[in-house]
């Protein structure tokens, strides 16, 4: 893997957003959107004598953390569909850049826009509504890890279904999201979902993490176990996710499927 390569994919990206202010608008309104609805409503129910005190780290914990799934496969994702969108797959599979490298300097560039976008509204929970994701100790860390390689994972598999599929697959950078959303537990415990929909929730590493978010806040020990899960699923969607995309690449090129960009 040349790293030269990698990095000019990069910056193709860094520099086509940093003049583009709907670009950066788009990187940062949607998650202060989100952060604005549930803090509002939050505090609205607490206003009207509902005791929310736990719930509310609950809600807003579960909203920073989903958005980290959420934006890292977007950004990712999206850095593909610019290509398609500007009709330049087609110079892109030209160039000496190899698959491999690509997807290193899109999975950059999403991560940059991605911490970016997530730094702000962990600002905004904490200067509006008094939560400081930091209260989830040592354990955000690796909680955070664990739902930013889910994500890549997810932003590969759309990429792999753009490249076989071509731009009618765009609809799948936001969909694929919210078909993994109610099986994660983000806003409500496990316990809460029928019992075959948890044999299904465990398969994903979201669900794992998100019981151990709320465990870690309701002040109970880290729930090793369930990150130790989660961390094993991640490896086995992102090594399949990479695979798939990877793949289809080499179909595009072999069965001339780049018609469908050009």
């Amino acid at each position: 893997m040349n790293l030269r390569r990698v990095r000019a994919v990069y910056l193709r990206h860094y520099y086509a957003t940093i003049r583009s202010f709907m670009r950066i608008l788009d990187m940062t309104l949607w998650p202060i959107v989100d952060l604005l609805l549930w803090g509002v409503l939050t505090v609205f129910l607490r206003r009207q004598g509902v005791h929310l005190a736990v719930p509310l780290g609950f809600l807003l914990g579960g909203l920073l953390l989903w958005d980290i799934v959420f934006r890292a496969k977007n950004q990712v994702a999206l850095t593909f569909l610019e290509e398609a969108w500007s009709r330049n797959v087609l110079a892109m599979l030209a160039s000496p850049v190899t698959p491999a490298e690509y997807l290193a300097g899109a999975v950059l560039w999403g991560l940059t826009t991605l911490a970016i976008g997530w730094a702000l509204i962990a600002l905004l929970a904490w200067v509006l509504f008094a939560f400081g994701i930091a209260t989830l100790g040592v354990s955000l860390i690796l909680l955070a890890v664990i739902l930013l390689v889910f994500g890549v994972a997810l932003a590969l598999v759309v990429m792999g279904l753009v490249l076989r599929f071509g731009q009618h697959a765009d609809i799948m950078a936001w969909a694929l999201a919210f078909m993994v959303l109610p099986f994660s537990a983000v806003y409500y415990p496990l316990s809460a979902l029928p019992g075959w929909v948890q044999g299904i929730s465990a398969m994903f590493p979201t669900s794992h993490v998100f019981e151990a978010m709320r465990a870690v806040l309701a002040n109970h020990p880290t729930p090793w176990g369930r990150l130790t899960a989660a961390a094993g699923l991640d490896i086995l969607y992102l090594a399949a996710g990479f695979a798939f995309a990877q793949r289809m690449f080499v179909t595009l090129r072999r069965r001339g499927y780049i018609t469908r960009f050009v």
